[in-house]
């Protein structure tokens, strides 16, 4: 009998030690779901607000090729570096690689602070009025480059002229490249039934690209449409890879670790 009344109590107190630990486990489990359901939300909110952000930025730069390739002052500086191109003669890619880069005294990486070789053609009197504003969207818009094309595929201008420069993108030697893809890109477009402005554009995403060391460049393209409907040329973007590593890198919201990428549909 005293051992019955010694083990009743005792077996009672066991089980609601594991009454007590069943619960407290329950409301522990309870307690983590919540928080992971709770911090789960947070990073889907959070990669959602990336993703605006990025698709608001790319959004921009799809508004500044359209505005920039119906300008009047883009349809100017296209003439003109045309006209000066063929006035140039039958040596162009040399003669302006030697004015604007290899005679050029600002260093690599600097060669867009030229303004002007001092040659006396009207290809460097185009070059003397519409470079500075171009240079300037560059740098505010921290586009990589800006270039222009004649509608034979010539790369007529660019804004910091590295070894594409002045060369033939119908058969040179980065014809080939996405920036070649992305200028017939648009030429093609431009010659289709469709348009709008939007389905004009042309984008090839990021590879490496050899006149630009090697570095990942991706371009975006559009048509410069005469009165006439058809194409008299085509401006391209080297988009802005540290504006975009900028929108990504922002980590308020992810503690000390937390880190955002990008990931193409080709994984």
């Amino acid at each position: 009998m005293f051992r019955i009344a010694f083990k009743l109590p005792a077996i009672l107190t066991l089980l609601l030690l594991v009454a007590a630990s069943a619960i407290g486990g329950v409301l522990s489990f309870q307690a983590w779901q919540t928080q992971k359901h709770s911090v789960e939300d947070k990073l889907l909110a959070l990669t959602e607000a990336r993703e605006a952000a990025l698709s608001d930025y790319l959004t921009s730069i799809r508004e500044d090729l359209i505005l920039l390739a119906n300008s009047p002052f883009t349809h100017q500086a296209l003439a003109d570096f045309s006209a000066g191109w063929s006035a140039l003669g039958m040596d162009q890619t040399e003669t302006l690689k030697q004015h604007y880069i290899e005679n050029n005294p600002n260093p690599l990486g600097e060669k867009h602070l030229l303004t002007d070789a001092g040659d006396g053609s009207a290809w460097s009197e185009a070059h003397r009025n519409y470079h500075p504003y171009l240079r300037e969207v560059l740098e505010r818009r921290g586009y990589y480059d800006i270039f222009l094309f004649s509608a034979d595929g010539k790369l007529i201008y660019s804004v910091f002229k590295e070894q594409d420069f002045a060369t033939d993108f119908v058969d040179g030697p980065w014809a080939n490249t996405d920036l070649g893809k992305a200028f017939r890109g648009a030429m093609d477009k431009a010659a289709s039934a469709d348009g709008s402005v939007d389905a004009r554009l042309t984008f090839h995403d990021f590879n490496p690209y050899a006149p630009s060391y090697a570095a990942p460049a991706s371009f975006i393209a559009a048509p410069i449409m005469g009165n006439d409907g058809k194409a008299q040329g085509v401006l391209a973007f080297q988009m802005p890879i540290d504006r975009i590593n900028q929108v990504m890198r922002v980590s308020a919201g992810m503690g000390e670790t937390g880190e955002t990428y990008i990931v193409g549909k080709d994984l």
